[in-house]
This record gives C-alpha cells, sequence and structure tokens, in this order.
C-alpha cells in the first residue's frame, strides 16, 4: 500500500474497532449488522490481498531463511545422535551417511537440501528403537519432516509473488473503491439515527472516520 492507501486502511480498521466496541447498541438492527458484515470482509480481503503485493516477496524469503534455520537446526541434532550412535557401536558406514553440519546445509542450493536431510531423517527412523538412550523420540522425527515440508513449499514463492503483484494492486483498488462506497454511502447513513440517540457513540465513530495523514 501507498501512504493514502495505508491511512485509508487504518481509517477502516478504526470504524471497525468503534464499531465492534459498541456492538449492543447497533446489532438489532437488521440491515446495521448486513452492512457491518460486509464492511469486515472487506478489510478482510484488502488485508489478504496486500500480503501478495510486491513487498510481501521480501517477506516471504525472510520466513523461507527462518524456516531454513529451523529445519537445519533439527536436523543436525538427529545427525548428531545418529552419529554418537555410531561411534559407540563403531558402525563407520553409519557414521559417513548421517554427517551432516549446519555448514553444510547453508551452503548447498535451497533445491538439494531435500537431498541431504532425507537420509538422515531415514536413518534416524530405522534406528528409533535403539536411540532411546541417546533421546530421540519419534516426535523429533515427525518435526524435522514437517519443517522440511515446510521449507519445500516455500521454495519459488518470492517469484511468484512478485509476478502476482500487478494484478493484486488492480484488484486493491477496486477494493478500497468497494469500501469507501460503503462506509460513506451506507455506514454513514444509517449511523445518523445515533447521532441523536447516542452522542456519545456517534462522535466515537466520527473520530473512527477521519482520515488522518
Amino acid at each position: 500500500m501507498n501512504k493514502t492507501k495505508t491511512n485509508q486502511f487504518r481509517m477502516f480498521l478504526n470504524t471497525q474497532v468503534a464499531l465492534d466496541a459498541n456492538t449492543s447498541l447497533w446489532n438489532t438492527v437488521p440491515i446495521m449488522l448486513t452492512t457491518k458484515n460486509n464492511f469486515d470482509e472487506l478489510i478482510q480481503r484488502i488485508g489478504d490481498v496486500n500480503e501478495k503485493t510486491v513487498s510481501n516477496s521480501k517477506a516471504v524469503t525472510a520466513d523461507k531463511a527462518a524456516t531454513l534455520n529451523n529445519l537445519i537446526a533439527k536436523a543436525v541434532t538427529l545427525s548428531g545422535i545418529l552419529q554418537a550412535y555410531a561411534a559407540v557401536t563403531g558402525n563407520v558406514k553409519l557414521a559417513g551417511k548421517v554427517a551432516l553440519t549446519k555448514s553444510d546445509l547453508t551452503k548447498i542450493r535451497e533445491t538439494d537440501v531435500e537431498a541431504r536431510i532425507t537420509p538422515v531423517i531415514e536413518e534416524t527412523r530405522k534406528e528409533l528403537a535403539n536411540l532411546a538412550d541417546y533421546g530421540l523420540t519419534e516426535d523429533m522425527i515427525v518435526e524435522t519432516e514437517t519443517s522440511l515440508d515446510d521449507f519445500k513449499a516455500l521454495i519459488g514463492q518470492p517469484r511468484t509473488v512478485r509476478n502476482q503483484a500487478f494484478a493484486a494492486m488492480t484488484l486493491m483498488e477496486e477494493l478500497f473503491d468497494a469500501a469507501n462506497d460503503l462506509v460513506k454511502n451506507q455506514l454513514d447513513k444509517l449511523m445518523i439515527r445515533f447521532k441523536f440517540s447516542n452522542t456519545e457513540f456517534y462522535s466515537e465513530y466520527e473520530r473512527a472516520r477521519t482520515i488522518v495523514d
């Protein structure tokens, strides 16, 4: 959102808060209830569309980095347990198969991460019954698998988000037009009754409706 849209959206949110804080005063009026529900839906959709704009690609990239760090921590932990078990049992082959460090995973291409971690997960599951004394649990394996799935789902998303940006911005204009029309031509008119019956509520609504630059 640009500055103008941000200020308008803040006004929508303030108006929503004012109405929510006084629900008991207006929710018995059917048309008011319907209009408020439509307003809530528009606000939700504006927020959802805003997440698809160009700036959000940076957020996706940051989320992917955080997810990878979380995955690395879990995978390296499993690797460490397996290496300790291999050392105690003299299983040199296993030790070589599951050796994994944080540096290994941060230097490779993100598309190669799955191939490096999957063998560790598979070997850990095979040896689960023998690793209770090493502090390994089924939950630890499942959490690593889940983190790997989460990371795989994020690969390539920043580019997809950028490609969707123009369409999202076009839809944003339509949503703002609809929200502004609803506020000006429906809510403002419906609120007139409270100007006389509940001046405190009406004043709160008017303050919320003010766009602050």
